[in-house]
């Protein structure tokens, strides 16, 4: 077990977690919502430190990331539990569900768990040849104290870092390990209390701590959103969404739409709601552009829908309308865009890192 990055003691034994926006209050012996912060003496503690899920080399693009290190490939770690519930999780097992679970509470009672110190880890990426990693699958910020080990030796060997996350950081958290992570997708699941209160999820200051993070801590931001037909997917809330991000996070920031498929869903009652049709999928694209955004990407898997795949991949330029990164799947092919980022035509500034 490794102490918690960021908490508070409190009077008679109990402390408050600071790694996540929920701020759990613990008593002694007792865990926080996300089942890996103990405490253990008035001292909170990790209980997940070092329990990496496997290692997954994915392209960037995967993550998604459009406008970060187009064409990368990075490999993707992930670890268990969650400060959220989404009833919608793809990675539901190894975030709040079941199986993980289970091997926290193994760990709680103290039976030994393989684990992989950030040493060995980074050792073994940089001997495969990798100079990149990415924190992903289950949220990064309920193991921060690896992230932060793992990242800082990363960057010690040349490594760039992602971030794929629902935003839920605070300051102290981001304060310790936003130096050591190069860019983000976070996760705008709606931007409310109550939408996000509809998923499992918690709204707190995720918004705001994206600001942060690009502000204070320089991190490359990226949006995505999971269309819920009648969860997520209101007008007014679509447009104070991308109203907001044109204004503070500014209008050349990414934004990925992805459809929900109920038959990937872990709640029996979001089993029961539709898939996002793409004419929906593109009309909340149709909000964003009116609300300023630049770029707007769509990735829609079409296993279950009629026509296929459906996406919307290719980056142009805002300016000049050249086509600058041609998309397939997730293969990008440079087409009009130069070294700096930005448009070979016109040079107007892409908001691409390359």
């Amino acid at each position: 077990m490794r102490e918690a990055l960021v908490y508070e003691k409190l009077k008679e034994g109990l402390v408050r977690c600071q790694v996540c926006q929920r701020r759990c209050l613990v008593a002694e012996g007792k865990t926080g919502f996300c089942l890996t912060k103990r405490n253990k003496g008035g001292k909170l503690v990790s209980l997940n430190y070092g329990l990496i899920r496997g290692v997954q080399l994915d392209p960037i693009e995967k993550k998604p990331f459009y406008h970060f290190r187009p064409g990368a490939w990075v490999p993707s770690i992930g670890n268990f539990g969650c400060n959220f519930r989404c009833k919608q999780c793809l990675n539901w097992w190894c975030s709040w569900g079941e199986p993980a679970q289970i091997l926290l509470r193994k760990i709680l009672a103290g039976e030994p768990a393989e684990i992989i110190k950030p040493e060995q880890l980074i050792s073994d990426f940089k001997k495969a040849g990798y100079k990149s990693i990415a924190f992903t699958y289950n949220e990064p910020v309920v193991w921060a104290e690896y992230v932060l080990d793992a990242s800082k030796l990363a960057k010690q060997e040349g490594f760039f870092t992602v971030f794929v996350t629902n935003g839920s950081w605070t300051k102290e958290t981001l304060d310790k390990i936003g130096k050591f992570i190069d860019a983000a997708n976070i996760d705008f699941k709606g931007f409310s209390d109550k939408t996000y209160s509809k998923m499992g999820a918690f709204f707190g200051q995720v918004p705001e701590m994206a600001k942060y993070a690009q502000e204070k801590h320089k991190i490359f931001i990226e949006i995505t959103t999971l269309l819920i037909p009648g969860i997520n997917d209101g007008k007014e809330e679509l447009e104070e969404m991308t109203r907001w991000m044109v204004k503070h996070l500014g209008p050349k920031t990414p934004w990925h739409l992805s459809r929900f498929d109920p038959d990937l869903a872990p709640d029996k009652s979001f089993q029961a709601l539709p898939q996002t049709s793409v004419k929906d999928l593109d009309k909340a694209a149709a909000i964003g552009k009116k609300s300023g955004l630049k770029f707007i990407y769509i990735w829609a898997p079409g296993q279950n829908l009629p026509g296929g795949l459906y996406a919307q991949g290719n980056t142009f330029c805002p300016k000049c309308g050249q086509l600058a990164i041609e998309r397939t799947a997730w293969q990008p092919k440079l087409v009009g865009i130069d070294k700096n980022g930005c448009c070979s035509n016109c040079q107007e500034d892409l908001n691409v890192k390359l």
